[in-house]
């Protein structure tokens, strides 16, 4: 073998070594599909409250408002606090390995010298270290839900507006189902529980696939969210009072009857945490769904109200102060994360 003959076996070696190499790790790194169709990674009743906080295998993602929304995790009993990662983050969606949210650092007080790094939006998936970030979708979006393979989300265009797509986890596909901006809080049974935007804000039902709309209540509806075999929504048509429908339909519950900012529901469905803002009474109230028993938890204005199995999470209503209900004791604080 001459000279020239082994400088092209040890070229052709070294790519073959670099291209083996590229393919096992193309391998180790690619994205696992779900093998239970019906993943979930956030409660109905959390994205309605922006999917601030998302509790998974003992593990609490959040989207830290004392430091422009970051995202942190922290164990399920509050302790070992820790920042994942630099993006402000809402409608997280934790399940697996993997993790999904909304990136919105356009909110975020930004630098001139890295603009440019930090000013992105949109859909975006990661690692459960906050690392490994890959984009499902680069544009403006808002309310985002894992179901199955898919993240069913809102998708900007800039002469339709919002409408609703289904990105799926890999990449691989982004499919637009509707052109309305129906916020998809609520997927269960490839099902879409959504109220209506464009024409009517009635309490539709919508195939996973985009195809089979249906029309379960005609009512004038919104902050529609799934629990158990229960739909929940705020009358518009009886000043934001509170109801619920069985899925299959049928005539409205009422559960609250003061004017309401918005609710979550706890995951055996026995309790609603509720701001009523009647002018009069605002505060963050429980109500017991047998006894239909109204308590108050705090006077004043809160919003974004999250439960994890422990706590609710709840902020002023400009997000200047998070505080946290522990669910067996009743006590209520505000959080001072920076001693965790």
């Amino acid at each position: 073998m001459n000279k020239n003959q082994k400088s092209i076996l040890i070229l052709f070696l070294v790519l073959a070594v670099l291209i083996g190499t590229a393919l096992v790790m193309q391998y180790f790194n690619r994205i696992k599909l779900y093998e239970d169709e019906s993943t979930t990674g956030n409660t109905s009743g959390n994205l309605l409250n922006g999917g601030l906080f998302c509790e998974s295998d003992g593990i609490i993602y959040f989207s830290n408002p004392y430091d422009e929304g970051m995202l942190y995790s922290m164990k399920s009993n509050l302790e070992k606090v820790k920042k994942l990662s630099d993006d402000n983050v809402s409608y997280l969606n934790v399940a697996g390995k993997y993790m999904f949210y909304t990136k919105r650092n356009d909110k975020k007080n930004v630098d001139s010298d890295f603009f440019m790094a930090l000013s992105t939006t949109g859909l975006y998936r990661a690692n459960l270290k906050g690392s490994s970030i890959s984009s499902l979708y680069k544009n403006p979006t808002q309310v985002a839900c894992l179901y199955g393979n898919n993240v069913y989300y809102q998708h900007y265009d800039q002469e339709k507006g919002l409408q609703l797509y289904a990105a799926k986890i890999d990449g691989s596909e982004d499919k637009k189902l509707l052109d309305e901006p129906c916020a998809p809080y609520a997927v269960s049974n490839n099902t879409i529980y959504y109220a209506g935007y464009k024409e009517n804000h009635a309490i539709h039902a919508l195939n996973v696939n985009g195809t089979g709309d249906s029309v379960i209540y005609d009512g004038n509806c919104t902050s529609v969210i799934l629990n158990g075999e229960y739909l929940y929504f705020m009358d518009m048509n009886d000043n934001y009072a509170l109801k619920r429908i069985p899925v299959s339909g049928g005539t409205p519950e009422a559960l609250v009857s003061d004017r309401l900012a918005t609710y979550n529901v706890s995951a055996d469905g026995n309790t609603v945490y509720c701001q009523i803002d009647n002018g009069t009474d605002n505060g963050l109230y429980s109500l017991d769904i047998n006894s239909k028993s109204l308590k108050l938890i705090a006077s004043g204005d809160y919003n974004y109200l999250n439960l994890t199995s422990n706590y609710l999470f709840y902020q002023e209503f400009d997000q200047s102060k998070l505080y946290i209900l522990d669910l067996a004791s009743g006590a209520t604080k505000e959080w001072d994360w920076k001693k965790k």
